[in-house]
């Protein structure tokens, strides 16, 4: 017997209510130039040539769920420039997304010179951010999202998991999504392993699942994809784990750790001469003494000037109505620019010929 029509429209209430509640928010950031666009058109299955971010791009993902013909809609952003717009993170973050945002930290493999100025500063950022928010949920004593979020915190990583107390979860679901594998295996081996090591490292350390891609190869491609799917709509959990080091990592949350990990390569030749308070902080001096970092942080004024670029004067970015109109109103903006020059000119002429002293 055909189900009543009045069943099925309370069906597809019930079925909307609950997708609007759980709508995923996916938050890409990295290096400039790591990939994110690529990856993000390739997940959702645009056939375009990516342009350059240049702040925050915004677009969305919908897949189809239940027998209703209903959609799961999934949020993705977006953040270009690297870290030098880190603080333009928290942008994204309220606390209306809080309970269902994924931070995704895309890392140039090919640029370790990067990666650990990348990291910690984007960490840092979204950090800050989350803290901000939890901070003025618990002035308005709204408990209810806090216990929500707390419980999640905790759940991501089992309780028996030998180094629960060893770790220092990020307060958000984070993945390391390293890109150009096929150039980091252009470097000799030593490299190779200091940099796996590192990134395993950082991610077992933050509670983080790590994934590494290529371009070059279709099977890592589409185990990517399987895994923004899973993020992005809650697919099923993906059960293959690579840790071999010639091969592109595939490590889930809480599947590493630290003693499959193991120390830092050539330690033993490095520790006598660092003063390292904490596991991290002695990765970070082995790694980056092996690979200074340059990430942009410390840019001098000329730097800043030359790396600028005007958007209205991109080919790129070319609106001739609206570059016709811009030109117009620079014209008039430098005409009345010059002319309040002749007014000041005049009015300091005026001022020296009667005497007159300003103070």
């Amino acid at each position: 017997m055909p189900e009543p029509l009045w069943e099925i429209a309370i069906q597809q209430n019930r079925t909307k209510s609950v997708q609007i509640g759980t709508e995923n928010t996916l938050i890409f950031a990295g290096n400039k130039g790591s990939g994110k666009s690529t990856i993000i058109n390739r997940f959702l299955e645009k056939d375009e040539t990516p342009k350059s971010t240049l702040a925050l791009d915004y677009t969305f993902g919908r897949k189809g769920a239940g027998n209703y013909h209903t959609r799961v809609v999934s949020h993705i952003w977006e953040l270009g420039g690297g870290v030098k717009l880190s603080d333009l993170i928290g942008v994204v973050m309220t606390p209306n997304n809080i309970l269902n945002l994924h931070l995704i930290l895309v890392i140039d493999l090919s640029k370790p010179e990067e990666l650990w100025d990348t990291v910690e500063t984007l960490l840092k950022s979204a950090s800050a951010r989350v803290d901000q928010i939890l901070n003025r949920l618990h002035q308005k004593n709204i408990t209810r999202i806090q216990n929500i979020f707390s419980e999640k915190s905790r759940n991501r990583i089992s309780s028996t998991h030998p180094d629960t107390e060893l770790l220092n979860p990020f307060p958000l679901p984070l993945t390391f999504l390293g890109t150009k594998h096929d150039l980091l295996m252009t470097r000799d081996a030593e490299q190779q392993n200091l940099i796996c090591k590192t990134i395993r490292f950082l991610s077992h350390y933050y509670g983080a699942s790590i994934y590494f891609s290529s371009t070059k190869e279709d099977g890592v491609l589409k185990r990517i994809r399987a895994v923004l799917n899973h993020i992005a709509f809650n697919g099923k959990d993906l059960s293959n784990v690579q840790m071999e080091t010639g091969k592109p990592l595939a490590i889930p949350v809480g599947v590493d750790s630290f003693s499959n990990i193991g120390t830092p390569p050539n330690a033993n030749l490095e520790i006598g001469r660092l003063t390292a308070k904490s596991p991290l902080e002695m990765w970070k001096n082995i790694f980056c003494s092996k690979f200074p970092q340059k990430s942009g942080l410390a840019f001098s004024l000329n730097n800043i000037t030359n790396h600028l670029i005007d958007p209205s004067k991109d080919p790129q970015y070319s609106e001739p109505l609206i570059d016709t109109a811009r030109k117009v109103k620079d014209e008039e903006l430098e005409s009345k620019r010059r002319q309040s020059e002749r007014h000041m000119l005049n009015l300091l002429q005026q001022i020296t010929s009667e005497g007159l002293i300003i103070v």
